[in-house]
C-alpha cells in the first residue's frame, strides 16, 4: 500500500463522514422540535396502533380458546365451567405479561374482539408475579352460585311456561355478566 492510497482512504472517509454528519443534520437536529420529555412527569402518547399491554373485556369474552391456542409462547391461560344454559362460564383468565412478546396474534384471532392491545407501556415490577395479570375478579365459589342462581331462574321460567302452555323462554343475562 502506497502512499498515494493511504491519503485517498483517508480523504474518501472524511467525505463519508460528512456525508452522513450532513444528513443527519438535516433530518436529525431541528433546533424547533424537542426530542426530550421529561418522563416521571411527562407520558409519551403513544400512536394509535401500538400493541401495549393486554386487556380482556371478560364481559364480552366468550371463552372460544382461540386466544389460548394461537399464542406461540403460552402466556395466556384460562378456565371455564359449563353454566346452567350449556355454555361456557369463565373463571379463570390469566396473563402473563413478562412472557408475552406482543405479537397480536391472540388479538386478531378473537371472535368478539374482547381481547384488545392498550397503549400501557410502563411495565416494571418488583417480582415476576407481579406480571400476572388476572382478569376475573370473582371467585370459583361465587360463579357457581351464580349458576345455579341462574339454573333456578330457568328451571322456574320452564315450569311457568309449562303452566300456560307455552315454550319455555330463557331469562336475560344468563351467567350474570353483560353481554353487548
Amino acid at each position: 500500500m502506497g502512499l498515494r492510497e493511504y491519503i485517498s482512504d483517508i480523504s474518501e472517509a472524511v467525505v463519508t463522514i460528512a456525508k452522513g454528519m450532513r444528513i443527519t443534520w438535516k433530518y436529525g437536529v431541528d433546533p424547533k422540535e424537542e426530542t426530550t420529555i421529561f418522563y416521571p412527569e411527562e407520558r409519551m402518547v403513544m400512536p394509535e396502533r401500538t400493541r401495549g399491554f393486554l386487556f380482556n373485556d371478560v364481559a364480552r369474552c366468550i371463552v372460544c380458546n382461540m386466544c389460548v391456542k394461537q399464542c406461540p409462547i403460552d402466556c395466556i391461560t384460562l378456565e371455564s365451567i359449563k353454566g346452567a344454559d350449556k355454555k361456557n362460564v369463565l373463571t379463570s383468565y390469566k396473563i402473563d405479561m413478562g412472557r408475552c412478546m406482543h405479537c397480536g396474534l391472540c388479538v386478531e384471532i378473537c371472535p368478539p374482539k374482547s381481547l384488545v392491545h392498550t397503549d400501557g407501556y410502563e411495565g416494571s415490577s418488583h417480582t415476576r408475579e407481579e406480571l400476572i395479570v388476572e382478569f376475573v375478579e370473582d371467585d370459583l365459589a361465587t360463579i357457581k352460585a351464580r349458576i345455579a342462581a341462574h339454573a333456578a331462574e330457568l328451571a322456574k321460567a320452564a315450569k311457568a311456561a309449562e303452566a300456560a302452555g307455552k315454550a319455555p323462554a330463557a331469562p336475560a343475562n344468563p351467567a350474570g355478566g353483560e353481554k353487548k
